[in-house]
């Protein structure tokens, strides 16, 4: 009994162990120290990581990214070109420093907009950055309004620009969300972003400087000589300020593309092994998954006058998402609209192979995670038949075509009732006339049987059979000569002739 009540108690005890809800590990956070941190994807925008994304600091040199996103705008609306030259004047120091870092020609040498440019991000010269703010707006603060302009479009919600090239002022101010946004509106225009995945760039001579000036970049994660070199970083722009050093880098490792900020380290802290570890924890922890294949086929929907006839329907690009490696993917569902259904109509051939069909939505455990436009996965070609099928069945719908079937009918209903009245007369008439004949032949039958009787009867008005010829003044049938070689007559048919012919004009 006592064993019994022991394994009672385990079963309860185990039972009541299963229906306790294991968690779910937790990731462990990378070792960072800056004052704020973000790693965010740079494809779809979400956060993997931040911590105090919306403290300000002083942005310093990091203000190159947004000026070289207003300079794309210029080149874009093709009001400043890279191979533009720009003459290096007194202006290009305006609210600079001693402590600023210039790039250090004189007054008169002459640069292109690209040279201005790089010199900006690889060495972060700020009287490079104000002759870009000069070339493109004309005046500094009218450059910094188009900064401030171009931040709230991204988004930003706690920045304020005052200068191109980042010279410190009170006033001027940024987060490591509103850099991140930054930083991943450059990586979309490559007009401005070679300047911040080039290692190296000669400046081309001027007339203090006639041989060619190779500047390299500030970001030690880039350069292949350091020991804090990592190959998969391939972008960035360092900055050192009163709020210590930061820096904004991307890169890129098994299909997944990402954006840091690490801002404000502390002194004494390296910049680079801090991004350097984000990233490695990031890459160790993280792996891009597809929700839905541009390559997959969802499924089939039948096309009408088709050959043949359904199409299968594809994603025109893929949908994939940075996420934990213990993360779960298996509860994905697609929300699909067609336009053909939106419109009300049917959908026809013929298809061209990725003609758009419509949209998808797709959705992981509830959320939406984005939506791509459906495709047709094949060419689908018109079938003939189905084609002139359809073409009659329309033309008949038409309400001239109709009107003129209508005439037709009701002339072939009249066209039939006049040919049943026809040959119901017709009919009647023969019929009368064989009635009449019998009749005739009755009557003559008998006359004939009379007169054999008595020939002589000349009360009865008859003369004899016809034919018969009274050569001897005796009874006509005495001798069969007093016949004649004709044969008696038919019955008379030319009342079935005139019928006909009335009836038919």
């Amino acid at each position: 009994m006592k064993k019994f009540k022991l394994l009672s108690f385990l079963l309860i005890i185990c039972l009541f162990a299963g229906m306790l809800s294991v968690p779910a590990l937790a990731l462990d956070d990378p070792a960072v120290s800056a004052q704020s941190v973000v790693l965010m994807d740079a494809g779809t925008g979400d956060i993997l990581y931040q911590s105090n994304p919306d403290a300000a600091f002083a942005p310093g040199a990091l203000n190159v990214l947004m000026t070289a996103l207003v300079l794309d705008a210029s080149l874009s609306s093709h009001d400043v070109r890279l191979d533009d030259a720009v003459t290096q004047s007194a202006e290009w120091r305006y609210n600079t420093t001693d402590a600023s870092r210039l790039a250090g020609y004189t007054d008169g040498d002459s640069f292109s907009v690209e040279g201005l440019l790089y010199m900006s991000a690889l060495i972060s010269s700020e009287d490079t950055a104000n002759a870009i703010a000069l070339h493109v707006s004309g005046s500094g603060s009218a450059f910094a309004d188009a900064m401030n302009r171009r931040a709230q479009e991204l988004g930003c919600t706690g920045s304020n620009f005052v200068n191109a090239g980042g010279t410190y002022a009170p006033e001027q101010y940024t987060t490591a969300h509103d850099m991140a946004l930054i930083a991943r509106a450059v990586l979309r225009n490559s007009q401005v972003m070679s300047a911040f995945e080039s290692v190296e760039y000669s400046v081309a001579p001027t007339a203090s400087y006639t041989t060619d000036w190779k500047i390299t970049t500030d970001n030690a994660l880039m350069k292949s000589g350091d020991e804090r070199y990592l190959e998969y970083v391939y972008a960035g722009k360092t900055s050192s300020s009163g709020g210590g050093n930061s820096l904004v880098a991307a890169a890129n490792n098994n299909g997944m593309d990402l954006i840091a900020v690490v801002a404000g380290c502390p002194e004494g802290t390296d910049v680079f092994s801090q991004t350097k570890g984000l990233f490695e924890w990031a890459f160790s922890n993280f792996s891009l998954r597809s929700l839905i294949s541009a390559s997959d086929t969802l499924t089939t929907i039948p096309v009408a006058m088709g050959s043949p006839d359904s199409v299968g329907v594809r994603a025109e690009t893929g949908i994939s998402l940075i996420l934990p490696n213990e993360r779960e993917t298996g509860n994905v569902r697609y929300e699909v609209q067609y336009d053909h259904e939106l419109e009300g109509r049917t959908l026809q051939a013929p298809l061209n192979a990725g003609e758009v069909l419509g949209s998808v939505t797709v959705y992981l455990d509830g959320e939406s995670y984005g939506s791509v436009r459906l495709v047709a996965a094949s060419q689908v070609e018109i079938s003939r038949m189905d084609y002139l099928r359809s073409e009659l069945s329309g033309m008949f719908k038409t309400p001239a075509i109709r009107q003129i079937i209508t005439i037709l009918v009701v002339l072939l209903a009249v066209y039939l009732l006049l040919t049943v009245f026809y040959f119901v007369q017709r009919f009647r008439h023969l019929h009368s006339l064989r009635v009449a004949k019998k009749d005739r032949a009755i009557a003559q039958a008998q006359r004939e049987a009379q007169w054999i009787d008595d020939p002589d009867d000349e009360d009865d008005g008859y003369d004899g059979p016809a034919g018969y010829i009274d050569q001897s003044g005796d009874d006509g049938y005495d001798d069969e000569e007093d016949y004649d070689d004709e044969s008696a007559p038919g019955p008379d048919t030319a009342d079935e002739d005139y019928f006909d012919s009335y009836f038919k004009g």
